[in-house]
């Protein structure tokens, strides 16, 4: 057992906290026992770190379990220890330290683009709804919340574990979805028709902007198609994620009625 602050062990996973010590080392952190259990089937998970209190329960102890007959190092620590990697306000007693996935980018049907997305809660819902309604991946530009962000990774609900996504610049990105043929499809409120009358193609990347300045200038002069979703009340715009969820939802309706 880990009793110690300063084991080394702990200090490596307490820098995954810091976006800094994620790109350093090429991981990042899982809380809770759904995420890790999600992380534990379908990721590469280098520890598990828990405390006693995850053996109370059978469930827990199957986690364990499961992790081990994969070959994964689980490690229990004091509360106090655990503490120091863990960043929720009630613990589950357990975290895992997590590595970074890698995608092939072969996507098709349906992409998602969020540009420079801030907020970790709608970057995790937009990874959340965009697996939810089918989507093939998501592409992430420079200025983005970090996607191994705690808050991403928890609103998310295991979308970051599951959802192929990329890092590219808007022009790169630009450029890649022209190369592999897909319409993009740009929500924006400048001379933009509602979404319920736009035609989306079966290879489709839609893009959603900035919470506070919209989409960049490299989307809008590369878009084929600009939609906005009506406000029927005294409200100017909706939130970025609930936006996207409408619009995929929509999309995901072309395609099936195909």
């Amino acid at each position: 057992m880990i009793t110690s602050k300063a084991n080394p062990q702990i200090k490596k996973a307490k820098a995954l906290l810091r976006r800094s010590g994620r790109e350093k080392w090429g991981q990042f952190l899982v809380e809770g026992v759904r995420l890790t259990e999600e992380a534990v089937q379908s990721s590469s998970v280098e520890v598990v770190y828990h405390t006693g209190k995850l053996l109370e329960s059978s469930r827990g102890e199957s986690l364990l379990n499961g992790a081990r007959e994969k070959g994964i190092s689980v490690v229990e620590c004091s509360e106090q220890v655990l503490g120091e990697i863990s960043d929720t306000v009630t613990s589950q007693g357990v975290v895992a330290v997590v590595s970074k996935p890698h995608w092939e980018r072969n996507p098709s049907g349906l992409v998602v683009v969020a540009d420079e997305l801030k907020d970790p809660g709608n970057m995790g819902t937009l990874f959340r709804t965009a697996l939810a309604a089918g989507a093939a991946g998501l592409i992430l530009t420079p200025g983005c919340v970090d996607p191994y962000n705690s808050k991403v990774v928890r609103a998310s609900m295991g979308g970051v574990l599951k959802l192929p996504h990329w890092q590219m610049g808007q022009v790169e990105a630009v450029q890649f979805l022209n190369g592999v043929g897909f319409q993009i499809a740009v929500a924006d409120l400048v001379d933009s028709q509602d979404y319920f009358s736009a035609s989306f193609c079966p290879n489709v990347a839609l893009v959603i902007g900035n919470e506070a300045h919209g989409v960049s200038g490299s989307f809008r002069e590369a878009a084929h198609l600009r939609v906005k979703i009506p406000m029927f009340g005294p409200m100017e715009s909706l939130n970025a994620s609930v936006a996207a969820g409408i619009l995929l939802y929509e999309i995901a309706r072309q395609h099936r009625a195909r």
